[in-house]
């Protein structure tokens, strides 16, 4: 049926409104994801501590969406396929941000609204390339200088600049000099699963639950950042060097067993 176009500019205004509305949401929603989303995830510059978020509108529902923002835990415990198979790539669950129902609606918004994408996090890949298959060639440099921060940073020995707890007092981290607490997770793999964007990205935002009530205002500076990223990049490589000896172990194992029975023989005749 057709309509007059006198009939049709009566809802001009009414269709002006709602995209004016549209677009004050997903402006809203860019500025929050901004502060709450852009330490783990990008727009297109690839995956970090999460999934690459481009085009994500696209291929899940608005309400899903919402959901993963609003209560992730409560996915987790429905077994919601979508959301097992992110925590089977990443190694972790999205944490409960405390993000509420309406701000979440926005984020989504700006998601689903293709509005200017924000800037990708230092280290990712400009937007609109393929996310990196292996970490940084190079990344931070555990000289010995930062390598010592590090572990004071850690152990509390110096503390960081804005107060905040030292990472001890509940993780463990299996490395020369450092003894830690049991209610967060060990840490020593850390840098082997999440590479150094991951790394700086967790502690650039200190997003999960308890550290997110710690640290509350608190956030550490650049300077102590790169410290700990160069203490975590240090202990997966000592980690990873005590798991590969193994096999030469056992060869120098059966030489010494050679040699010995060797020189039995000769002590016999």
């Amino acid at each position: 049926m057709a309509y007059p176009f006198t009939t049709l500019r009566r809802y001009l205004p009414l269709v002006s409104l709602l995209a004016a509305f549209g677009s004050a949401q997903a402006d809203d929603g860019k500025e929050l994801f901004e502060g709450k989303c852009a330490s783990c995830h990008t727009i297109g510059g690839g995956d970090g501590v999460g999934p690459d978020l481009k085009g994500v509108g696209a291929r899940r529902s608005g309400d899903w969406l919402a959901r993963i923002i609003t209560a992730p835990d409560q996915l987790k415990a429905q077994q919601d396929p979508a959301d097992l198979e992110l925590i089977k790539k990443f190694g972790m669950e999205m944490p409960n941000l405390g993000i509420g129902r309406g701000d979440a609606l926005k984020i989504v918004a700006f998601l689903q609204g293709g509005a200017p994408q924000p800037a990708a996090r230092e280290g990712a890949a400009p937007a609109g390339t393929a996310a990196p298959i292996e970490p940084e060639k190079e990344g931070t440099v555990p000289t010995r200088e930062l390598l010592s921060t590090g572990r004071d940073l850690f152990t509390g020995k110096e503390p960081f600049a804005k107060g905040g707890a030292p990472c001890v007092s509940c993780h463990v981290l299996r490395y020369p000099g450092i003894n830690g607490g049991a209610l967060g997770a060990d840490l020593t793999g850390l840098y082997g699963k999440m590479g150094e964007s991951g790394v700086r990205g967790v502690l650039k935002s200190l997003s999960f639950p308890a550290m997110k009530a710690i640290y509350a205002g608190r956030p550490l500076s650049d300077a102590e950042t790169t410290a700990l990223v160069a203490l975590f990049k240090d202990a997966a490589a000592r980690k990873q060097a005590q798991c590969d000896p193994y096999p030469l172990a056992g060869l120098g194992c059966f030489g010494a067993f050679i040699v010995a029975a060797i020189l039995f023989k000769r002590r016999i005749r």
